[in-house]
């Protein structure tokens, strides 16, 4: 769920970027178990701080899905209180 975040570093109000699966520290090299790279991702909202150009990554915490509307541009569900889709990126507001 989008939120205010302040800047660890300036204490600014940091821009949601998007929300994206970060890998957990698994090596992925040609001959692997063909199962591992599906493995090991957590879903993390990326934000960025315009003044100081600091980036955080927080675990994704979905909302119910029956409180989510659908991006007029993708059609994916959306959670209301993201400034734009996560997805593809469309701001549309309040009135998704």
């Amino acid at each position: 769920m989008y939120k205010e975040i302040k800047c660890a570093r300036c204490g600014k109000i940091m821009e949601f970027i998007k929300r994206s699966p970060l890998q957990l520290g698994r090596d992925t090299g040609f001959f692997s178990d063909s199962q591992q790279w599906a493995t090991g991702f957590l879903n993390c909202d990326i934000y960025f701080c315009n003044d100081c150009g600091e980036f955080h990554f927080f675990k994704h915490e979905d909302c119910p899905k029956e409180e989510k509307v659908k991006c007029k541009w993708c059609l994916n569900l959306v959670d209301p209180s993201y400034p734009h889709c996560p997805e593809c990126g469309h701001k549309e507001g309040d009135n998704w």
